[in-house]
């Protein structure tokens, strides 16, 4: 299902809904733009998320779990978890700030979590209600095991 090797450039779509993918909505390239849903577009670069090498714990890289910044392609700013149940949306944040650090976890099905790194609010990337329709917001929600909408298949961009 997934082709995520490791960092690279990546389609992100929801394993619930993978006709769809996560998209900067209108392709805006400010900040605070919101993350939502939108028909799978390969070429459409407000569709391709950078996933670069974040260090392990704090930066650190041969501690702690390995994290990871997840950058949008159209704006080059940080794919940035805010409050609980909130809005994923595109800003400009500095690299330490655990907003804008994320977990891969491998969910054993050819899916990815995209686990926020902030210990306390223990949150991940998640597709609101399991909506499959344009413009379902993409948001942060507490760590559910299992949950489908919080599943995504990674798929690489090859720029020709």
């Amino acid at each position: 299902m997934s082709d995520y090797t490791g960092p690279g450039m990546y389609e992100i779509l929801p394993k619930h809904a993978p006709e769809m993918s996560l998209n900067v909505w209108g392709g805006a390239t400010t900040a605070g733009t919101p993350i939502k849903l939108y028909p799978r577009t390969k070429e459409a670069k407000n569709t391709h998320f950078e996933i670069v090498s974040a260090g392990g714990y704090y930066a650190q890289p041969e501690k702690g779990d390995r994290e990871y910044h997840i950058i949008c392609a159209n704006s080059g700013l940080y794919l940035c978890m805010n409050d609980s149940g909130g809005k994923i949306t595109q800003e400009i944040r500095p690299p330490l700030d655990n907003a804008v650090r994320w977990n891969i976890r491998y969910t054993g099905n050819g899916t990815f979590a995209i686990n926020n790194v902030n210990g306390q609010k223990k949150q991940q990337i998640n597709v609101r209600g399991a909506g499959k329709d344009s413009g379902t917001e993409v948001i942060s929600y507490a760590i559910t095991d299992g949950a489908e909408n919080a599943q995504f298949i990674l798929k690489a961009v090859v720029y020709t």
